[in-house]
This record gives structure tokens, sequence and C-alpha cells, in this order.
């Protein structure tokens, strides 16, 4: 897309829903990498380790394509899925673990990581589609 080719309101949305998410990537990856894995055997903290490293990776790629977000394609989808994982991996650990402390941070981190990636599939798509709209009217 040509570098003149404005913003429009669906981009603005993806790229608030993509820097969200690389806020909590950051985040929980740093406090993570800080706080250590469970105590219960070094296998344990080091593969909680090694996922807090993979998290914090993740933030740098969303705030990328958040800033380049007239440039995107595909990718943005793709981006929602670890996302929508994330979400997941939280609510099987309530389920099995209980809610941490403190309830609402968490419970408000498990929210966003289920709406986020609609929202961006959703707001992504309709970019395209007002791409594609002004690339037809344009030939």
């Amino acid at each position: 897309m040509a570098a003149g080719t404005p913003v429009t309101a669906a981009h603005t949305i993806v790229r608030v829903c993509l820097l969200l998410a690389a806020a909590i990537a950051l985040g929980d990856g740093v406090q993570q990498l800080a706080q250590g894995g469970p105590a219960d055997t070094a296998e344990a903290d080091n593969a909680h380790g090694f996922l807090a490293g993979v998290y914090v990776g993740w933030a740098p790629l969303f705030a990328w394509v958040a800033a380049t977000i007239r440039w995107q394609g595909v990718l943005v989808h793709f981006l929602a899925v670890p996302i929508l994982l994330g979400g997941i991996g939280r609510l099987v650990s309530l389920a099995r673990d209980g809610l941490p402390s403190p309830a609402g941070v968490f419970l408000a981190a498990t929210l966003l990581e289920f709406a986020l990636p609609v929202v961006i599939v959703w707001a992504h798509s309709a970019a395209l589609r007002s791409r594609s709209r002004r690339v037809a009217a344009a030939a």
C-alpha cells in the first residue's frame, strides 16, 4: 500500500489491540522472568523461564505490526491466535488451580485475551475489505 494511504478507523482499532497485546506480553513476560517459575522442580522452572522469554519476544512483533498496520495482510490474523491461546491457557489454569490473586487482574487479562483476537480479526478484515474496494475503484 502506498505511503500516502490514510489509516482507517479499522486500522486504528487493530493498532490499539496489538499494542495492548504487546503490553500484556511484555509486562507478564518480564514479571515471570523476574519471579521465576514454580519451585517444584528445576525442569518446571526451566520451561517457565523459556516460555516467559518467548512471551517477551512476542511484544516487539506485535508493536512492529501495529506500527506498520497499513501494509499488513494475513499476518495480523495469525497474531490473533497466540493471544486467544493465552486466554485458553489462563482458563485451563483457572479450572485446574483456582483464581490467582489479585483476582481482578487475572480475570481482566483473561477477558482481554478472548476479546482482543475477535476485535483484531473483525477490524482487520474490515480494513482489508476497504483496501480491496479502494484498489478496485482505482483500477
